[in-house]
């Protein structure tokens, strides 16, 4: 900012269109506790909106890995002679590699439960994974996840 000295009315305003709305408008005013009261009511509303959206791409990613682990499930299911012990034991594998447990696996051949070893060419072998909310939940004792999350992938063996 450039201070001329003081001019014909003994102004020292700045010099320059720009720098007039910077300038406080009489005296200052001290606003401490106004500042902390307003603080204290949007402070709270605030951190819920965020946990919660934390919470909502943390049941996204869960989602995710959940479809990705239904798939490498899957991808085995469908090599002759391979049983659903096989398919749930790579499942865990994938699942336990990303810090995931307590999940449930199912298997489906032609849409009925069945056993990927029982599976003709030509059937399609589905897996789905599930996992309750509350084993994936970051933040504690809050309720913006419920019920569960799973993926499924469906493959054809050839």
């Amino acid at each position: 900012m450039i201070l001329r000295p003081a001019g014909k009315n003994g102004s020292r305003r700045p010099q320059g269109p720009l720098l007039w709305g910077i300038l406080p408008k009489g005296p200052p005013t001290v606003r401490g506790a106004a500042t902390a009261v307003e603080f204290a009511v949007v402070a709270p509303i605030f951190f819920v909106f965020v946990l919660g959206f934390i919470e909502v791409g943390r049941g996204f990613m869960v989602q995710h890995l959940m479809t990705n682990a239904a798939r490498q499930g899957c991808r085995v299911a469908i090599i002759e002679g391979k049983t659903n012990t096989d398919v749930s034991n790579a499942v865990y594998a994938v699942l336990s590699a990303q810090g995931l447990s307590g999940d449930t696996v199912t298997v489906q051949v032609d849409d009925a439960a069945g056993n990927a070893s029982s599976a003709q060419p030509g059937d399609e072998i589905s897996v789905t994974v599930s996992i309750p909310t509350s084993s994936v939940t970051w933040v504690p004792k809050a309720q913006f996840l419920l019920g569960t999350i799973s993926g499924k992938y469906t493959m054809r063996r050839e």
